[in-house]
């Protein structure tokens, strides 16, 4: 008996087991690449997002306190009641 004849029973055993496992590392390789990169695209988005939140709060802020009147103090200065002043 030579080589061949004694190893290849171990290799027909073998080689589909191996075959699979690589296949499926690949597969679990590139499902968690994809996972990552959109992680990675959501986190920059939520940033985007926060980034432009605080930006219009900031306007908000600067806006009220310029001593400016805003639509909401002349609304309210229209419905508050009139005070006279009897003597």
């Amino acid at each position: 008996m030579g080589f061949w004849d004694t190893v290849m029973p171990y290799v027909q055993v073998l080689l589909p087991t191996i075959v699979v496992a690589l296949i499926f590392w690949f597969v679990m390789r590139a499902v968690l690449g994809a996972d990552r990169s959109e992680r990675e695209a959501e986190a920059k988005v939520a940033q985007e997002y926060d980034d432009r939140v605080a930006a219009r709060a900031q306007e908000l802020r600067g806006t009220l306190g310029s001593g400016e009147p805003t639509k909401a103090d002349e609304t309210a200065q229209k419905s508050a009641p009139q005070n006279s002043q009897e003597s």
